[in-house]
């Protein structure tokens, strides 16, 4: 294969942009922090020609930018893609690849709004805060740091995410994937539709929790000192709790209250599968 090389170099000012989207199919797309003002965007190719650099559209308030063409036998070429993102932006951005890989370990973003969208490449987002944050994966794996947002998104059909710490409302749908948040804090519905596992502890809980999971475990764990309303129902499944004295099985469902002024809910659901929830 012919070595990789600099090939296009791209440079915006960003006065009055309030609306970035880079998309890309194969490539990895990299984050750096730029160190100016000016969004940079740099293409790497192993065949340095004009036809196979960026697609860009522009107007008064957005960038978009496109994957450019490719050599009709691929198999040779290979691309990828470095973006100088400045600190000072505020605004939207959108970022989606097919099968590569989404890293911004080394930026720390705070936005308006933020949208990830990989089918089956992995996305490394270390620290991110936004108003509305958006993450999806069909395949892929979301390895996540530091994540804060007043509304927060994350769908995956068979991917998994990881997550250091999730502050915000949560908003989690699945068919096949599993998640595993180390420290959340905020509110929040988990749902896995057909399998899967859920693990989450919860450092602070500000509103209603909801977990659901169709053919797999839930694992959740509370601040010790939350006082909630708590409902548990398996189909097939066992549940168990770190407040057993609190709480009674009628049928399939398992309810009670937790401390002498519950001021949320907390409610877990499987058909197949074991829900586990301790303080």
């Amino acid at each position: 294969m012919p070595p990789i090389q600099a090939a296009n170099e791209l440079r915006f000012n960003l006065n009055s942009i309030s609306e970035i989207t880079i998309s890309y199919d194969e490539e990895a797309v990299t984050f750096f922090q730029s160190d100016s003002d000016e969004l940079v965007i740099r293409e790497y190719m192993t065949e340095n020609k004009s036809r196979y650099y960026a697609d860009v559209k522009q107007d008064s308030r957005g960038i978009q930018i496109n994957e450019g063409g490719k050599p009709f036998l691929k198999s040779n070429f290979t691309r990828y893609i470095e973006v100088y993102f400045p600190e000072e932006y505020r605004g939207n951005l959108t970022v989606t690849t097919t099968d590569g890989n989404i890293e911004f370990t080394d930026v720390s973003l705070d936005l308006n709004s933020l949208r990830v969208d990989s089918t089956a490449g992995t996305v490394q987002l270390d620290n991110a805060s936004a108003s509305v944050i958006h993450l999806s994966s069909t395949s892929g794996k979301m390895d996540l740091g530091n994540i804060t947002g007043e509304q927060i998104r994350l769908d995956t059909t068979s991917g998994k995410f990881t997550c250091a710490k999730l502050a915000g409302n949560v908003a989690y749908t699945s068919t096949s994937g599993d998640i595993d948040v180390k420290s959340a804090v905020g509110s929040g519905s988990y749902r896995a539709n057909n399998s899967g596992k859920i693990k989450v502890i919860y450092t602070d809980v500000t509103g209603n929790l909801a977990f659901f999971n169709k053919n797999g475990s839930i694992e959740l764990t509370l601040p010790q000192d939350l006082e909630f309303e708590f409902e548990a129902t398996t189909k097939n499944g066992s549940v168990s709790t770190s407040f057993q004295e609190s709480i009674s099985i009628d049928g399939r469902t398992t309810r009670g209250t937790v401390g002498n002024s519950p001021m949320v809910t907390v409610k877990t659901e499987t058909n197949n599968g074991n829900i586990e929830v301790t303080q």
